[in-house]
């Protein structure tokens, strides 16, 4: 079902709960009685309000039966800085446990890999690699990052929430780390069901019950498919510009440039006092280095100035301050690592938990952390603790801890989570820190505009082929067709007899469920709008022509209209929307450019890895030709598109008396040889095939068939609840 179809049918119960009217089981203000009362008053429910109804009684459920079960974090016999310190220390412990089980990962993959095709193989395909854990099913290392994370939010917001003492010292053998094992699982099990909600409210997730439990389907499928096929696609874009940006950064380097952030080198005791070392100026290392080069993709040229206006809502401070002081925490964390590391494998199957695990929660001493930032970036002690204070996780609304790393252990010191902030999706971080700033990337939309118009108008001017016959409108434009409406069109460029429209929309990129709904909103608004002005153009082409040879473009009567929809972000991209071709700055430059250059990675010398180049095009009238095409499919995409997989994941029991049931999702890995490898000597460019929507659900429904099957006999049950569900259970 379409999003506009849905909205037409969306029944007035459905519409208040996401409006806010009607309280929904994410909310205090739940209860069964109000939620049924609120259904029953409302006028003739549709399908959509009694699987919401249905389906907020099931999450309640759920949700009430975990926090039924927290029982260590909720504790009045244990202090608070001990219950905090054993949930870092858990989810750090398990961090090297994953990384360990990772690189064995990867090894098999490369072998395999080399066995079966040679060595040459998209980079990308080594993030398919899954972990097999307890349940029988397997996941991605960054599903079980993710579980870590979001597992310890849980349990460490209800020991904040009492704003408890954190005087004292920790006493650590009075922790049952079995049971801090067990929460954090729960943790990860409470937040995949506010998931699950969130997916049945915005994005069309059905619950049906089955033989097996219940089960949640999705409906929409492009929304998702769109969302999967932009994660793989943003890990593949950061994993090349690292590869480029690291050889432009060495030259740089080696010819006597600076990083302007100092590096950390160093964390040492002197009496009561810890101090975090600071090198000279000019001094770096190939980890701050890798940092640097996460900060300059983390940073879209038209955020411009928006990176340094000082954010009230972030007590003053500025984007581009917090992105300093984020290479400059990330490196600490990853000092007490490398200190960590050399244990790690002495830890290993040691008994008496209490006596080694409490030092995966490595403490860092505010006033060291202040006096680092102080002299690494070069701003005031004042602006520091501002800092330092931002990066604590407390438990307060709109706080997570991906962005909030830090979780406070004593009065005056924190200690870091490793998984959030070691290996940081910065660019996650900075969207984050803007929706936590109430920043309104609309605002920007006029910047990313000019961005997109200053990128096509630059680089036909340079294209040999393209510079003679092709132009783009370098400022905003309007067309005012006679008798009606004015419309105004944010890029308008032309090929030959070709004019391409487009809406440009910038917009943060999505990161829950909401925000997919909210993004695919966006994109289909967008789609309306452009198909309305190539409506206009359409029924008043010859004053369009007039108008098109006032700014320098000539056309004749029988011009091609091709409408777009260009996004800042990586979701969507590739997927049309009511037929329009979405693309981003990467597509559209590619082809303006007339290449695209893939890497050939080398599995037993990545640093040969080599760059080979696709051909779009040899000639103007094939640019002409072709670019409909490419745009509605492009090429590069391909790979992504085959690679979206029905998945399906389990949703354990919380106890004995809870439901269980599974979750009917997808996720996406690139894989296959690169356009530029595949023996053709010329891209070639035909219409885009059609991934219907019954396409994708027949994959979904096989996947669904062939799982549950198997997994049925996995679901935990009464006398092995304590095993971690998406993790390995700690080795102790």
């Amino acid at each position: 079902m379409t999003d506009e179809a849905q909205e037409k049918k969306m029944g007035e119960f459905t519409k208040r709960v996401r409006n806010g009217d009607i309280a929904g089981p994410l909310r205090r203000a739940f209860t069964t009685d109000s939620w049924t009362h609120a259904f029953n008053n409302l006028p003739t429910p549709d399908a959509i309000d009694y699987n919401t109804h249905a389906a907020g009684l099931a999450i309640h459920k759920k949700l009430h039966a975990i926090r039924s079960t927290l029982k260590l974090s909720s504790s009045n016999e244990i202090s608070a800085t001990t219950k905090l310190r054993a949930f870092v220390a858990i989810s750090n412990h398990d961090f090297f446990v994953m990384r360990d089980k990772t690189k064995l990962a990867i090894e098999k993959f490369q072998t395999n890999r080399e066995k079966d095709s040679g060595d040459i193989y998209a980079l990308e395909e080594m993030a398919g690699v899954k972990i097999s854990l307890h349940g029988g099913f397997d996941w991605s290392p960054n599903e079980i990052v993710e579980g870590l994370v979001d597992g310890i939010e849980l349990p460490i917001r209800v020991v904040l929430q009492a704003k408890p003492s954190l005087a004292g010292n920790p006493r650590m053998n009075q922790v049952q780390w079995r049971e801090v094992s067990y929460e954090l699982n729960l943790g990860i099990l409470y937040r995949f069901t506010e998931d699950i909600w969130d997916d049945c409210l915005w994005n069309s997730y059905r619950m049906v019950e089955k033989e097996q439990g219940k089960m949640f389907l999705p409906q929409d499928i492009d929304a998702h498919r769109a969302y999967h096929i932009g994660l793989a696609r943003r890990t593949s874009l950061s994993t090349a510009f690292a590869l480029m940006a690291s050889q432009y950064q060495r030259e740089a380097l080696s010819k006597g440039a600076q990083l302007r952030i100092r590096e950390v080198c160093g964390i040492e005791r002197r009496g009561k006092h810890q101090v975090i070392k600071i090198s000279r100026l000019g001094t770096s290392t190939e980890i701050i280095e890798e940092i640097f080069i996460l900060r300059g993709y983390a940073t879209e040229p038209y955020y411009g100035e928006l990176l340094k206006e000082r954010q009230e809502s972030l007590q003053g401070l500025t984007l581009s301050t917090l992105i300093d002081a984020w290479t400059v925490l990330s490196r600490t964390a990853q000092l007490l690592a490398q200190s960590l590391n050399e244990k790690h494998p002495l830890n290993i199957g040691k008994d008496k938990a209490h006596t080694w695990l409490p030092e995966y929660a490595p403490t860092l001493q505010i006033g060291a952390l202040v006096e680092a930032m102080t002299v690494a970036i070069g701003i005031k002690e004042h602006e520091g603790r501002r800092i330092v204070d931002f990066f604590t996780f407390r438990g307060e609304p709109g706080q997570e801890i991906w962005a909030q790393p830090l979780v406070p252990v004593g009065t005056d010191t924190v200690t870091p989570v490793f998984s959030a902030i070691v290996h940081p999706n910065l660019r996650r971080l900075v969207d984050v820190w803007m929706r936590q700033a109430g920043v309104d990337l609309s605002k920007r939309g006029a910047a990313f505009e000019r961005h997109i118009r200053e990128l096509v108008t630059e680089t036909i001017e340079k294209s040999k082929l393209l510079s003679p016959v092709a132009k783009c409108i370098q400022a905003d434009y309007t067309f005012r067709p006679p008798n009606s409406r004015d419309e105004q069109i944010d890029l308008t460029f032309s090929i030959g007899n070709t004019v391409f429209i487009a809406e440009a929309k910038c917009i943060l990129e999505p990161s829950d469920a909401k925000g997919i709904s909210m993004h695919r909103k966006t994109v289909i608004g967008a789609a309306k709008q452009i198909l309305r002005k190539t409506k206009a153009i359409e029924d008043n082409r010859l004053a369009f022509i007039t108008e098109m040879r006032n700014l320098d473009i000539e056309l004749t009567e029988n011009f091609k209209i091709v409408p777009l929809i260009v996004v800042s972000t990586g979701t969507h991209v590739g997927i049309p929307a009511l037929g329009v071709p979405v693309v981003d700055e990467y597509i559209l430059g590619r082809f303006l450019e007339g290449e695209l250059e893939d890497i050939a990675y080398q599995t037993n010398d990545p640093s040969s890895s080599k760059r080979s180049k696709t051909i779009f095009y040899s000639n103007a009238l094939q640019a002409e030709d072709r670019a409909s095409a490419y745009f509605a499919s492009p090429p590069q995409m391909k790979r992504f598109l085959d690679g979206v997989r029905g998945r399906v994941v389990p949703i354990y029991p919380a106890d004995k008396g809870d439901w269980s049931g599974y979750m009917a999702t997808m996720s996406c890995v690139a894989g296959g040889v690169p356009l530029s490898l595949q023996d053709q000597t010329e891209a070639t460019i035909n219409a885009p095939t059609a991934r219907n929507t019954e396409a994708i659900s027949t994959v979904v429904k096989q996947s669904i068939d062939t799982t549950t099957q198997q997994a049925r006999s996995e679901i935990i049950n009464d006398k092995d609840v304590t095993q971690p569900p998406y993790k390995d259970e700690a080795s102790i």
